[in-house]
């Protein structure tokens, strides 16, 4: 898995401006400090409009299972991924080095990692698995069929690779969803990988909202 922050637009100041236009204000006579004020207000009191004007755009590499989960977040967010009816990508996948247990609480979620003898058997497979697929999907192809229909023997830890694009204020909601606990590891790690890339833009324009925000 891989995440990449292609381009970022906008900051703290573009936040505070795009508020202030409410009363026929700009942000040119304020300071930095009652910048932070106003966006800790705007939080506060759920005015989150000003949040939808900076834009963040990432090239993502994950497994579709991860990518089926972030594609459930759509307001406010455009996304493109590369496409098996027109390339052959099916010689990259995501292997589990570490299985888990399923959770004793919770359908849907995993618990403690399995012991390393069980822990082997599962990797071996899932390795497996993949080959079986790999060598089905070149046969198909070998037999002249098509992509778009070839990929359909590909397992779901097939990697692909999508632009994703949104405002601010969707990748926060975004992120106040997919670092929670209940998340599945693997999408809370690509989540937090997208999170930190925001942290460490040269000169950390959206420092105050980041903290508004609590993340």
């Amino acid at each position: 898995m891989s995440v990449e922050l292609i381009s970022n637009y906008g900051s703290d100041n573009m936040i505070a401006n795009v508020a202030r236009v409410s009363y026929g204000k700009d942000s040119s006579n304020y300071t930095e400090e009652q910048n932070e004020k106003l966006i800790n207000y705007l939080v506060n009191h759920k005015h989150t409009s000003p949040f939808r004007h900076p834009q963040l755009q990432f090239r993502v590499k994950c497994p579709i299972y991860v990518e089926r989960q972030l594609h459930k977040h759509q307001v406010g967010i455009s996304v493109n991924s590369i496409s098996g009816r027109y390339v052959d990508f099916s010689d990259s996948y995501y292997r589990i080095e570490q299985f888990r247990e399923q959770s004793k609480d919770s359908k849907q979620g995993s618990g403690e990692n399995l012991k390393d003898v069980l822990n082997k058997e599962a990797i071996r497979i899932q390795n497996m698995v993949i080959n079986q697929c790999s060598q089905a999907y070149d046969a198909l192809l070998n037999l002249g069929v098509s992509k778009e229909q070839a990929r359909s023997v590909l397992p779901l830890s097939l990697e692909t690779e999508f632009i994703w694009t949104g405002s601010l204020l969707a990748f926060f909601h975004m992120c106040s969803l997919r670092l929670k606990e209940d998340t599945q590891k693997e999408t809370r790690d690509v989540v937090s990988s997208m999170l930190e890339l925001v942290k460490n833009i040269d000169g950390n324009p959206f420092e105050h909202t980041i903290k508004a925000f609590k993340l």
